[in-house]
């Protein structure tokens, strides 16, 4: 007779785990996987934790009646997280990976009173849900809703079978999520690149450079005409026609002290000898003497 029940029993779970070999996003895979626990298991109440460091925290469930009680204990199980420290049973569960029943959680001093208070919980059993090396969930299921009965060795092998084909279906959940975020971006950045290349050719303040670059280019291009240099060499330093060259190229004294990696106060310092040494009365006057004297000779 026992094995009897048993064959009954896993035929269930082989019945509730074909209802997942759909591919589908996680959180279809989590609700199904549920609905199925219960409908071909005889389980009337089924919750999925997610690990999320050292707690775990509600993501699904599924009550066979008082859908709205499920749904308030699903938030609530989010409120008052499960911590996974050495007096929860489910941390020897974890550390074992392996199917347990709690048989009196209200007296058991390693169960999690706030949510078996909660949840009413009479008996559960739980197990942990494998994706990888890693766990990262766990199933807790009873028989709340059947007067009298509560969760036996049977239903502690029937979760402990179906958390395994359920972790593989979650994995692969997950990455199709993941596969399906990353076409998502892929196909936007896709619409960025046509937008730019087949929209209209619109060159308005793209085709400008900055500042340090085009005063340095103005400097690296401007003519070197015999004999103007000279006159110049003759009144300013080196460092001091260099300045000159970039305020004839519209540079700001930041960008001159930029460009000549210097202190903005040293590039004042430098204007200031140049006007004197030019007796120009400011930079606009500079600049017009530093052309003349720049002009070859007839």
């Amino acid at each position: 007779m026992a094995a009897v029940l048993e064959q009954e029993a896993l035929a269930g779970v082989q019945r509730a785990l074909a209802t997942l070999r759909e591919p589908a996003g996680a959180g279809a895979v989590m609700d199904r996987g549920l609905q199925a626990l219960c409908r071909h298991c005889g389980f009337c109440r089924a919750v999925l934790f997610r690990v999320e460091g050292s707690e775990l925290v509600g993501e699904a469930i599924h009550f066979v009646q008082r859908p709205e009680w499920a749904a308030e204990l699903l938030l609530e199980t989010r409120r008052t997280r499960l911590p996974l420290h050495h007096m929860v049973r489910e941390t020897e569960m974890l550390r074992r990976r392996t199917a347990a029943i709690v048989a009196h959680p209200q007296e058991d001093r390693r169960a999690f009173t706030p949510l078996t208070t909660a949840f009413e919980t009479r008996s559960y059993v739980a197990a942990p849900l494998v994706a990888g090396d890693h766990v990262v969930g766990f199933l807790h299921a009873d028989h709340f809703f059947e007067q009298g009965r509560d969760v036996d060795e049977r239903d502690r092998l029937v979760v402990a079978v179906f958390a395994e084909g359920f972790g593989l279906a979650l994995h692969r959940a997950v990455l199709l999520d993941r596969a399906a975020a990353e076409r998502r971006r892929l196909a936007g950045l896709a619409a960025q690149v046509a937008e730019v290349v087949d929209g209209p050719l619109d060159l308005d303040g793209t085709l400008a450079r900055a500042d340090d670059d085009l005063h340095a280019a103005l400097r690296r291009s401007a003519p070197h005409h015999g004999g103007g240099e000279g006159r110049l060499e003759g009144l300013l330093t080196r460092r001091e026609i260099e300045v000159l060259e970039l305020m004839a190229a519209g540079a700001t004294n930041a960008a001159i002290a930029r460009e000549l990696v210097v202190s903005d106060q040293t590039v004042k310092t430098h204007v200031s000898h140049v006007l004197r040494k030019l007796r120009a009365i400011n930079r606009a006057d500079a600049v017009s003497r530093y052309h003349r004297l720049a002009r070859p000779r007839d």
